[in-house]
């Protein structure tokens, strides 16, 4: 084992005194693993080899490799004092972690079907993975609605107020323009056969089935869904998860729930609002581009739309609702590395929520033919 002495750290800077040598290496990794947490809150990390004359190269691969893990991480990392070898050799190791991989050999038939076999099991296993984040997450869900004082809802009206009152111009915006451009070309469309007084109905059926609901989900994905994913892939980086963890809290009560709740109670209210932003868009391009009435449009769209039309795509969000907090929550919870980990599972969120919002709206629209009076297949 090294001398406790070769490796001292104070405020942000690690100094080396003497030689490192390679039969050292596991002292060196339990040395940095003591005082990461402080390199982390600190940013920086100055390397002061003043006092050491030089350091064997295996011994200096450790040493390298956990700064490339700070840099990594958004720690700023140099080196004060080096001699002129020690210098070269991290000089030799830099450039030789930044060489090309080795030119692959041209895959054939066989291993595109096997790399086509490994995605789908990696898929499998990640919504295996993601259906017991579920149940994990429902199991607290039902405990809380037990006891509502242990909810934390401080963090709930936090988040209400991040993916709810916040989201509401970019929401309403989108889904008026929508609905301005959805109007405007299917009243076009139906003028040339003169059945321009059906674009109301069209509009209202197009926006308050499918557009408004998918819309806003899709855009709570695209904010919240990506927001959560960051959040909590950072606190795993900074060991905060583990932390509480080992405190004793329920991750998923702490840090999950509230989101979901926070989703649950804003969604609904953020559909209906896309609803009277798109039809108010189609009443406007019914006005503005074919001479169609405000009087005239409501009183079409008053006799082709029912309560349970709204209703519908206001009990959709709640499952999408639930499905964004989750997918964001899961992903976070699965980072493991630096700054770049936590950029893969803000993408890998948004993706995969959009994607499992897509599937659960064609399996409600199978189910919406069947209850909704006057459509049948």
């Amino acid at each position: 084992m090294a001398n406790p002495g070769k490796l001292i750290y104070s405020g942000f800077t690690l100094s080396v005194h003497g030689v490192l040598e390679d039969n050292e290496i596991d002292s060196i990794r339990e040395f940095i693993d003591e005082h990461k947490r402080s390199i982390y809150d600190a940013g920086k990390l100055v390397l002061d080899f003043s006092d050491s004359p030089g350091i064997e190269s295996v011994a200096a691969a450790v040493l390298y490799g956990s700064c490339k893990r700070f840099i990594c991480a958004g720690v700023k990392v140099r080196r004060n004092g080096a001699s002129a070898v020690i210098e070269k050799l991290f000089e030799t190791l830099a450039k030789f972690d930044s060489m090309p991989d080795p030119q692959k050999k041209r895959l054939s038939i066989r291993d595109y079907f096997e790399n086509i076999g490994e995605n789908v099991y990696e898929l499998g296993k990640t919504l295996y993975a993601l259906g017991h984040f579920f149940g994990e997450t429902i199991y607290a869900f039902t405990g809380m609605l037990l006891h509502p004082l242990k909810v934390r809802w401080a963090m709930v009206f936090y988040y209400m107020e991040e993916s709810g009152y916040k989201a509401i111009p970019i929401i309403a915006v989108l889904t008026w323009l929508l609905g301005v451009v959805l109007g405007y070309q299917a009243g076009f469309q139906m003028r040339e056969f003169g059945a321009e007084t059906f674009m109301p109905a069209m509009i209202g059926y197009m926006v308050t089935w499918e557009i408004g609901p998918m819309l806003t989900a899709v855009l709570v994905a695209g904010r919240s869904g990506s927001a959560y994913a960051a959040e909590i892939g950072t606190m795993q980086v900074r060991e905060e998860v583990d932390a509480l963890r080992v405190m004793g809290f329920d991750v998923f009560s702490y840090l999950v729930t509230p989101k979901m709740i926070a989703l649950l109670c804003v969604m609904p209210f953020l559909v209906l609002l896309a609803n009277f932003a798109g039809v108010f868009g189609g009443l406007l391009a019914g006005s503005l581009f074919l001479n169609l009435p405000a009087s005239t449009f409501i009183s079409q769209l008053g006799k082709a739309l029912i309560p349970l039309d709204v209703l519908w795509g206001m009990l959709k969000s709640l499952i999408y609702a639930v499905i964004i907090a989750n997918t964001g929550s899961f992903m976070g919870m699965r980072v493991r590395g630096g700054a770049s980990a936590v950029g893969k599972a803000t993408t890998a969120a948004v993706v995969l929520s959009i994607f499992m919002v897509i599937i659960a709206d064609a399996l409600l629209s199978l189910v919406f033919v069947h209850i909704r009076p006057g459509l049948s297949m």
